[in-house]
């Protein structure tokens, strides 16, 4: 009994020292998730897609941890930039347009299903000199917008425009597409609503005679979606819990609008002929779209 007594007081006294340690050491910091974002074109802003990352990752600290948000601006090719996503090392999660498509570019890739832009990414406002308003002005359909020889960026969507009748002539950069333009190679260029400018440079130089389209305003369905490294999966998740929390309680909209309201109501989107265009690549994720929104703008 003795024996069994002084070794269970032993026994005692070293769990206690052991948990006696255990409170005084400081808990350790969990080590914040690393997340990469990447801009590669310097004639797009990329703050929108940056204060969304932010906010669903702010939304979602208290349940998944800290994190810490790396942005770096390289001019690469959306090729070049596709793989180092991939890896997940440089870059591990990155906004794309368009549907996904089986043997695309997203292949491989972790989609966040929520579109980030209300489908205005395909409301577009067509470039024009300002010598051939009247021109667009009097345009009312499809058929009459078409048979205007247009000009678009390489590697962008131009196959949904060929896919609609448009004859397109495409350019690796914005500046070359500026100034094949001004050069008249082409009556327009068709950019996203918002993404156009007020005003446009070449070479430095302001070009007064190109200027946004004031009558006509084209929709395509086509969406935005994040998308995550293969190698990051928690960030998917913590993403897409997030943007969730975000569209339900309303602030997804007011981020939206905090950057492109302004923009869009110089615009005057509601104002203007609606041209519609069909996407080959729709796969029914957008549902119908609502161009009631345009009547705020």
């Amino acid at each position: 009994m003795h024996v069994q007594s002084t070794v269970t007081r032993f026994i005692i006294v070293i769990l206690s020292c052991m948990f006696g340690v255990l409170l005084v050491q400081p808990a350790t910091a969990a080590e914040p998730l690393l997340v990469k974002y990447l801009g590669n074109n310097a004639s797009i802003s990329e703050d929108y897609y940056l204060a969304l990352i932010t906010a669903a990752l702010n939304a979602t600290e208290s349940s998944h941890g800290p994190f810490k948000l790396m942005y770096a601006r390289e001019q690469i090719s959306s090729e070049r930039k596709h793989d180092l996503l991939v890896l997940g090392d440089k870059i591990n999660v990155d906004r794309l347009v368009g549907f996904p498509t089986m043997d695309g570019p997203r292949k491989g890739l972790i989609r966040v299903g929520t579109p980030i832009l209300n489908g205005f990414m395909g409301y577009r406002i067509l470039l024009i000199r300002t010598e051939n308003q009247a021109e667009f002005s009097a345009i009312n359909t499809l058929d009459e917008l078409r048979k205007l020889p247009m000009g678009f960026g390489k590697g962008w969507e131009g196959h949904v425009y060929k896919h609609n009748g448009f004859s397109v002539a495409e350019a690796l950069t914005m500046p070359m597409l500026l100034k094949m333009l001004a050069g008249k190679r082409y009556y327009f260029v068709p950019l996203s609503a918002i993404e156009i400018d007020d005003s446009y440079e070449i070479d430095g130089v302001p070009i007064s005679n190109i200027v946004p389209e004031k009558s006509l305003l084209i929709y395509m369905p086509l969406p935005v979606y994040f998308y995550v490294s293969p190698s990051e999966p928690e960030l998917a998740d913590r993403l897409t819990l997030g943007l969730n929390y975000l569209k339900t309680n309303g602030q997804m909209e007011k981020i939206f609008q905090a950057y492109f309201g302004e923009r869009l109501k110089r615009l005057n989107l509601s104002g203007r002929k609606l041209i519609e265009l069909s996407n080959p690549d729709d796969d029914g994720s957008l549902g119908f779209p609502n161009h009631q929104q345009l009547k705020r703008f």
